[in-house]
């Protein structure tokens, strides 16, 4: 398998470092992955605290419909069980209709 044009070009530059270039590529290297470790490390906690956030505010918003819920139905059982049923009905037909 032979190397193309660029990439012998590039074999025969590195070739020609000495140890000090090697140490200042390897340096230069190391600090490039640091800031980008840092940089990713950053966004994830961005995003974790807007994760967070909306989580929390999701939570708070099902537990307030949540206790209207409940007090409309405490408040008015009658029409609430009249309407359970009629939605029992509709997905009942719906479904059995699905089988046939």
């Amino acid at each position: 398998m032979s190397l193309s044009p660029k990439a012998k070009a590039a074999a025969d530059k590195i070739k020609s470092f000495d140890e000090d270039d090697l140490h200042s590529i390897s340096e230069v290297i190391r600090h490039e992955v640091e800031h980008a470790t840092n940089v990713i490390t950053d966004r994830a906690k961005k995003a974790e605290a807007r994760i967070r956030q909306f989580t929390d505010n999701a939570g708070e918003n099902l537990g307030a419909a949540k206790d209207r819920a409940t007090e409309v139905i405490t408040d008015n059982p009658v029409p609430a069980s009249l309407i359970a049923l009629g939605v029992g009905v509709v997905l009942g037909m719906i479904l059995s209709s699905g089988r046939r």
